[in-house]
């Protein structure tokens, strides 16, 4: 009977953990599937849009849709229809409200050499109705030019050039044109560029000359100014003090006028004071002269020598002439 040898040690509870090892692995290949499919938007909802194309050169199923250039979906089913070419797009709901009907696809490329996409227009027309996409809607698309069309449109952008510029060849080649005159002018300038040149600069060093001349000048008049302001400065003080000793002289020559001034204004007050109290006793003393003639006239000595004229009395203030009236006499008080 065979024995039985025992297993070693090291090998105890390899089958579990063998099994661990698997459960492990699978687990973790749900994760990396679930986590794929999550990053794919597998648990994400979305709305199913499409478009037709005469031909899809350049789009293919799984490529990126974007929206301002943000991924919102994806290019899911491509089948041929008698319109042409149904394109189905698979977009991210929570993006439907953001896209209005009648809203536009184009294919578009990231650069020259980058990867090609599709591009989502909003289309913002007044015109159309409001609200966004929904469930199976059909948006129109925009089909990307191709080299022949984009030669045509050269060609037509190039063509107005070339009509111009064959224009101005055959203006050009016209001997009486205004390119030849423009042409001969110019020679004719040039031609004459050195004899204006040297009388440029003829002119420049008269000027030269002509500025330095006045830069002399202006220093000597400078200097002159200079002389005269310290001759100024050093005969001012003496003049302001005569012109104050002056005025000193004139405000004294004041005063003392002044001063004559009132005294004499003063004695002519008293003189026109005592002129009444004089004219009074030259009245009286006129008055006894007369009484005395007339006594001594009507005395026997002198009565027959002596013709007898009319007395006439002198009015205090007036006199008579010989044809002439009374002038009267004003006496201030």
């Amino acid at each position: 009977m065979q024995e039985e040898h025992p297993r070693p040690r090291r090998f105890a509870g390899m089958g579990r953990k063998v099994s661990l090892f698997f459960v492990t692995a699978v687990f973790g290949l749900i994760g990396v599937v679930l986590l794929v499919s999550y990053k794919q938007g597998a648990f994400v909802r979305h709305t199913k849009l499409h478009f037709y194309a005469a031909d899809v050169q350049g789009i293919s199923s799984g490529m990126a849709v974007k929206l301002f250039g943000l991924p919102v979906g994806s290019v899911s089913d491509m089948e041929i229809r008698d319109r042409g070419i149904r394109v189905e797009l698979s977009i991210i709901s929570d993006y439907a409200p953001r896209l209005p009907k009648g809203s536009r696809a184009r294919l578009t490329r990231e650069g020259y050499i980058g990867a090609a996409n599709i591009q989502l227009v909003p289309n913002g027309d007044p015109g159309r109705e409001p609200g966004g996409v929904a469930q199976g809607d059909e948006i129109e698309f925009i089909p990307a030019r191709g080299v022949a069309e984009l030669v045509d449109e050269f060609k037509n952008q190039l063509a107005p050039v070339i009509s111009d510029l064959r224009k101005l060849v055959a203006e050009m080649n016209q001997p009486n044109g205004d390119f030849r005159r423009s042409v001969e002018g110019a020679s004719t300038l040039l031609q004459q560029l050195p004899e204006t040149n040297r009388e440029l600069r003829q002119v420049l060093r008269d000027t030269d000359h002509a500025m330095l001349a006045v830069g002399r000048q202006a220093e000597a008049a400078f200097a002159s100014a200079a002389r005269v302001s310290a001759q100024i400065e050093h005969d001012l003080p003496l003049l302001t003090g005569k012109v104050a000793a002056s005025m000193d002289s004139v405000s004294a020559a004041a005063a003392q006028v002044r001063d004559t001034t009132r005294k004499n204004g003063d004695a002519l007050h008293e003189v026109l004071v005592e002129i009444p109290g004089l004219l009074r006793d030259g009245t009286d003393f006129v008055r006894e002269g007369q009484d005395i003639a007339v006594a001594a006239r009507n005395s026997w000595l002198f009565r027959d020598m002596i013709e007898a004229k009319p007395l006439r009395t002198l009015p205090l203030d007036s006199f008579e002439s010989s044809g002439a009236g009374p002038v009267a006499v004003q006496v201030p008080h």
